[in-house]
């Protein structure tokens, strides 16, 4: 199984370096982005130019962004960031599938390997790649607090930064959870990527709608963004837990389902 980890890695390892160089070259510049916009005294005027929809949709939370630390903290929730990640995740999650394709799975199941030994495989694929993006991050985050913050900026603590690294952690392994049981069962690995795709992509506007317009607020519950509250931290709230462990129960579940699914499929 190590060395499939390892052949696996090696395939990617291209994307991995240059998607961990730019998000944490991107999390370093926001931190001199909002050094400059302190020394501008832009943040009021960034308020007073947000449109009233916006401000009504983000509610409370638009203040918090509108700070030092809200700019600081923008990587860990703004939407490319996430497509990225999601992205990775399910480009990841979805090997099995690739495998099955390509019959790469008949010579590795010719070898003394269970088919768990695949889907383990994944797993720890997943883990590596994802953990070291986040590590990045805030390796980039922290650098730029370090040697360039003002000195009378408020600079959020390690411990938020933590906190907010591992509540995007918690978004990767829910959507690396839905791709892996989809790419444990489908035989095409295009066709199980763009199902995960599009059923995240439904998931975020669903949620977004639901932030936005209240009609749509008890819909968007089905959504594992709606439990995805980045914003409550920067705002200096406690972590939520329990919307952490819904994420993280939906990953178990669908990894649950991919091991399940691979034992049991025909390949």
């Amino acid at each position: 199984m190590l060395v499939l980890v390892g052949h696996s890695l090696r395939r990617i390892r291209a994307a991995l370096i240059v998607l961990g160089l730019l998000l944490a070259a991107f999390q370093f510049l926001l931190t001199q982005v909002a050094a400059y916009l302190m020394r501008q005294n832009a943040f009021g005027q960034l308020a007073e130019l947000m449109p009233d929809f916006v401000r009504t949709a983000a509610g409370p939370s638009a203040l918090g962004f509108m700070s030092y630390t809200g700019i600081v903290a923008l990587g860990y929730f703004h939407p490319v960031i996430i497509t990225a990640l999601v992205g990775l995740m399910i480009a990841i999650a979805t090997e099995p599938a690739g495998e099955v394709e390509t019959r790469f799975v008949d010579l590795t199941l010719a070898r003394p390997l269970r088919r768990l030994d695949v889907i383990a495989r994944t797993l720890v694929v997943l883990v590596l790649a994802g953990g070291l993006m986040l590590a990045l991050m805030v390796a980039g985050t922290w650098t730029g607090l370090t040697c360039c913050a003002p000195a009378q900026a408020e600079r959020p603590s390690f411990g938020l930064v933590l906190s907010l690294a591992f509540s995007l952690a918690t978004v990767m392994a829910c959507w690396g959870g839905v791709a892996l049981a989809i790419g444990s069962a489908a035989r095409r690995r295009a066709v199980a990527g763009a199902v995960a795709g599009a059923l995240a992509l439904a998931a975020y506007l669903l949620d977004y709608l639901g932030r936005a317009w209240e009609p749509a607020f008890s819909m968007s519950r089905l959504s594992p963004f709606h439990y995805f509250e980045p914003m409550t931290l920067v705002m200096g709230q406690a972590f939520d837990a329990r919307d952490a462990a819904m994420l993280l129960a939906i990953a178990l579940a669908g990894t649950v389902a991919g091991c399940v699914t691979f034992s049991r499929r025909d390949i």
